[in-house]
């Protein structure tokens, strides 16, 4: 995988909101949609809609009906990438990246980062502590090849008003 494509999808999946929903609902289970105030604490009514609408538009969430009260549950690319967000927050805190004392968020924020930093050549990579973030690279790499074909038509153009993830 090259940079130019690595850039754009860590990029996107760097979303805060984006982050934080794939990550609760991954550890709760589906996640009620009149629930996401209480749930995503710190992100504004604006945030949650947002990543709400980028995780459906990525094919990352799914709206369902459990009980009746429509909720949002991952699909097999949402499961997938919450392995990547996961992976590449277990690899930052055992270096201390960015710092000793960061949360779940600014961890994999931090980590794909790097990963837009660093050379892809097995002998050129960036090193933190000795050790390259190849394990993240790896698990990105497996799900962008598995899962990416809706981020990549977001990315060229699909809908670009869902993506717009500026803040």
């Amino acid at each position: 995988m090259n940079t130019a494509t690595l850039l754009p999808a860590t990029t996107a999946l760097s979303y805060p909101g984006l982050i934080r929903i794939i990550t609760e609902i991954d550890d709760n289970g589906p996640l009620h949609r009149h629930l996401l105030s209480r749930t995503l604490t710190g992100l504004s009514s604006w945030q949650r809609r947002q990543a709400s609408a980028v995780g459906r538009a990525l094919g990352l969430l799914e709206v369902t009906s459990e009980d009746g009260v429509p909720s949002l549950a991952l699909t097999a690319a949402g499961e997938a990438l919450a392995e990547v967000y996961d992976t590449a927050a277990r690899w930052a805190r055992t270096h201390h990246h960015p710092s000793d004392v960061s949360d779940f968020v600014t961890r994999v924020q931090a980590t794909l980062t790097l990963l837009n930093l660093a050379p892809t050549s097995p002998g050129h990579a960036a090193e933190l502590d000795g050790e390259s973030p190849h394990e993240p690279r790896t698990v990105l790499t497996a799900w962008i090849r598995d899962h990416g074909g809706t981020l990549a038509a977001q990315l060229t153009g699909g809908s670009r008003d869902e993506m717009e993830l500026a803040a």
